[in-house]
């Protein structure tokens, strides 16, 4: 080789390492559009088998997937397969193989409120679990074991679904967990963290059913919609505060976990968190549904608004520690 060829070689080695490392380091977009602004997402969920988020909507009574890494969009189920009804909470069991999602919407007569069980490869229908129109499944979360955990708003209980069972089961019913939304669990398995709207987070032991700490007066856990709990504490959506306004926020526990001491907005003010609902978690991001459009829903007759000024809906991302 000639000598002068030698720096060539070196400068074209140099881009080649440089465009694998940034291959090797490619991060998920810090938002994604949603490409039908009509769709009013409700429920969120993260497989990291599939690498895809699995969102519910409510318009359209089905569920899309969504790529994690280009962003692209398709039908999971379409509409109103398998007599899907508008979708709220949703939550995926990689173990399992298996995406359970909320159907039947709480302002429409005789809806029922049903549990979908599907195979999250082949897209089939493995089951489904009926409750009457008395009853709103709202959101869940499920343990190391496979047991599902509901909340059903309308009638302030939770339900259970047993790994294994052919029926959901009353777990807990009490006005002290009014109108229950979102839900999350500990890292042991001892303790629910269940969101009610007016009296704010309520802590259950899980073996002696019994509610752990007192009601918020603070405003700090009320109004929450969509819940999680990662490394010792809660993150929630709160959209039910009026004064505090839209916000996703860090919601700190004591060491023992059954207390919440005080909360961190990560956003708040921001015009792209018009009626959030719900997030999930996808590695050490959060991905909030940020602008729902459920503002621009007639929840009523369930139709949406015309006008061309509403913007898509964006899924925004948030680096979490």
């Amino acid at each position: 080789m000639d000598k002068k060829q030698l720096p060539e070689m070196k400068y074209v080695t140099t881009i080649l390492v440089f465009l694998f490392l940034l291959a090797c380091n490619h991060k998920a977009p810090y938002e994604y559009v949603l490409d039908e602004k009509d769709l009013v997402p409700e429920g969120i969920t993260y497989s990291a088998k599939i690498d895809a988020f699995y969102l519910t909507s409510v318009t359209k009574s089905k569920i899309i997937a969504v790529d994690r890494t280009t962003g692209k969009q398709t039908d999971f189920i379409t509409e109103n397969k398998f007599g899907y009804q508008p979708g709220v909470g949703i939550w995926v069991d990689d173990k399992r193989n298996q995406l359970h999602a909320l159907g039947g919407y709480y302002r429409l007569p005789d809806s029922l409120s049903s549990l979908y069980t599907f195979d999250l490869n082949t897209k089939k229908l493995l089951k489904r679990y009926n409750l009457s129109d008395e009853h709103f499944l709202n959101d869940m979360v499920v343990d190391t074991k496979g047991d599902m955990y509901l909340t059903d708003t309308k009638d302030a209980s939770v339900f259970i679904l047993k790994q294994g069972s052919d029926s959901l089961e009353l777990f807990y019913k009490s006005e002290e967990i009014e109108f229950p939304n979102g839900i999350a669990i500990s890292d042991d398995n001892s303790k629910l963290y269940v969101a009610s709207m007016p009296l704010g987070i309520k802590v259950i032991d899980i073996s002696s059913k019994k509610i752990l700490n007192e009601t918020d007066t603070l405003d700090i856990s009320t109004g929450i919609d969509g819940l999680e709990f990662r490394k010792g504490h809660l993150y929630g959506i709160q959209n039910g505060v009026s004064a505090n306004g839209f916000n996703f926020r860090k919601l700190l526990l004591n060491d023992a976990q059954n207390q919440i001491i005080g909360a961190e907005i990560i956003d708040g003010g921001n015009p792209e968190l018009y009626v959030p609902l719900t997030f999930c978690f996808a590695e050490n991001r959060a991905v909030v549904i940020g602008n729902s459009n459920l503002g621009h829903l007639n929840q009523e007759t369930m139709e949406f608004s015309k006008s061309d000024t509403i913007p898509k809906t964006k899924l925004l991302v948030y680096e979490i520690d």
